[in-house]
């Protein structure tokens, strides 16, 4: 296994992900393998290559090396809170809460009706997604829905290319879904700008293709055919993602949830059940109109994914827009994070398909979002360095990984012509690493107490002011943006 927290292997990723029950059943490891060295079954990657191989060997892994599946695996460092100088650079005019850093968060609700009817909460990433498609930013969009190939309330990855099959996207059913594997479809349709949709352990991998460095390519074996192979999947698919949308999450549920308890105890047929929500209980609503609840804590307690518990991300800290409806009725809570997400809501909003308030007016909302993202981030056990849950692990940073990478080249029987043609390969027209960034965190937000003395409970920051970011950009006391 690698000596170091840099070029985590394949073995590292069966070893101390899924053997370790970590794994989150994103599927992204078996997206970019360059080599069909795996397959997703039964919610896991398994070793399909060699069937008489131990279920940690890679061939290619152990030859010329590759590894790019270990690189975006979302439980190997760099995790969510690792990462934020590699995703977000110069935060100096962002702020930073226990929910990651951002530049404007506020509630929102879509003003198309069509939409509300179906929607989760206030509609918006709907909204969001089927304006993106009709103005042309994006030509489709990478979800999760229950189509009709699918059983009741599991839905599987799809790519919604017109309005109403993104209406028929809309809601959650709190079972998993590895949306990264919906990508695969993008790229043989070709699609070239898709808006992406995911849960926060299906967001980490899209962001790690972006920012990993390819110097982890490089080996002693390897041509640059083979390197350029190999980067073409760690690059591509999130090369055609225009902007991630985050949904926030604290657990899925394993499907005898709706199985077991739903359909068998509580006696209500799946096909009849139009969506799920959870709003301090579960809450099922059916097609007579007719809402049952069961309590929440019954379903943590017995039906909560093993796999969620290693989840520190509440809030989908590396999307460019994070949405979610905790603490609100028919609104979504909105975060932007990113200058693209900004850039993205400042046009949704002008076509005026949105009304918004300040995130000051919903308290309620803003208070929940703390106790879950620090409950959250939390409850996670430690599993050592490796895994990213370890104290005092670094920022990623791209230049460390290519000094790494460097050094395991020292002593290769390539000439300095020949390993330069293999860094080119490993960037093409990125720009190399030059030096180390000392990036400025995010501010803190105006207010918060901080850490209590010792034995005190610790207090919650107030709401942020709209000069502060807790509005949408642009956001005037009259409603008219500027």
């Amino acid at each position: 296994m690698s000596d170091s927290l840099f070029h985590p292997s394949f073995k590292d990723m069966m070893n101390d992900v899924v053997a370790a029950g970590s794994c989150c059943e994103c599927g992204s490891c078996v997206l970019v393998c360059p080599h069909n060295v795996i397959e997703y079954i039964d919610g896991n990657p398994k070793q399909t290559a060699k069937a008489k191989a131990d279920f940690d060997y890679c061939g290619i892994s152990e030859g010329i090396g590759c590894d790019v599946c270990a690189s975006v695996c979302p439980r190997l460092w760099p995790r969510e809170n690792h990462l934020r100088d590699a995703a977000f650079g110069d935060r100096g005019s962002d702020f930073e809460g226990i929910f990651g850093s951002y530049k404007h968060i506020f509630v929102a609700r879509t003003k198309r009706d069509d939409i509300m009817e179906r929607a989760q909460d206030g509609g918006i990433v709907t909204a969001l997604l089927a304006w993106a498609l009709e103005a042309g930013k994006t030509d489709g969009a990478a979800v999760s829905a229950v189509g009709e190939d699918d059983d009741p309330c599991f839905p599987s990855p799809k790519v919604a290319t017109s309005d109403k099959e993104i209406r028929e996207s809309a809601g959650s059913w709190y079972t998993y879904c590895p949306n990264n594997l919906a990508l695969e479809e993008v790229k043989e349709k070709d699609l070239r700008q898709v808006a992406f949709v995911g849960v926060p352990c299906q967001i980490t991998p899209l962001r790690k293709m972006e920012a990993i460095d390819p110097s982890f390519l490089l080996s002693h074996k390897k041509r640059p055919q083979h390197i350029s192979k190999q980067r073409g999947f760690l690059r591509g698919f999130r090369e055609r993602v225009a902007f991630q949308v985050g949904l926030f999450c604290t657990e899925v549920f394993r499907p005898e949830l709706m199985t077991e308890r739903i359909e068998k105890e509580m006696g209500i047929p799946l096909s009849e059940v139009t969506k799920f929500n959870v709003k301090g209980e579960v809450l099922i609503y059916k097609k007579d109109g007719e809402v049952e609840t069961l309590p929440l804590q019954e379903a943590m307690e017995t039906y909560q994914r093993p796999a969620c518990k290693h989840c520190a991300d509440f809030s989908a800290e590396l999307a460019d827009i994070s949405c979610g409806g905790v603490g609100t009725r028919g609104w979504t809570i909105v975060v932007l994070r990113t200058e693209k997400g900004v850039d993205v809501w400042r046009e949704f909003e002008k076509a005026g398909l949105a009304e918004t308030m300040p995130i000051r007016e919903n308290r309620r909302a803003w208070n929940i979002l703390q106790i879950l993202a620090r409950r959250q981030r939390n409850r996670v056990p430690e599993l050592g360095p490796r895994s990213g849950t370890a104290a005092g692990l670094p920022q990623y940073a791209a230049k460390n990984e290519l000094d790494h990478s460097l050094a395991q080249m020292d002593g290769s029987p390539k000439s300095p012509e020949e390993l330069e043609g293999c860094l080119e390969a490993a960037y093409e027209d990125e720009d190399r690493p030059a030096e180390v960034v000392g990036y400025m965190a995010g501010q803190p937000i105006p207010g918060d107490p901080g850490a209590p003395p010792p034995g005190e409970k610790r207090k919650l920051p107030p709401p942020p002011a709209p000069e502060h970011g807790g509005a949408p950009p642009g956001w005037q006391p009259d409603g008219d943006e500027s």
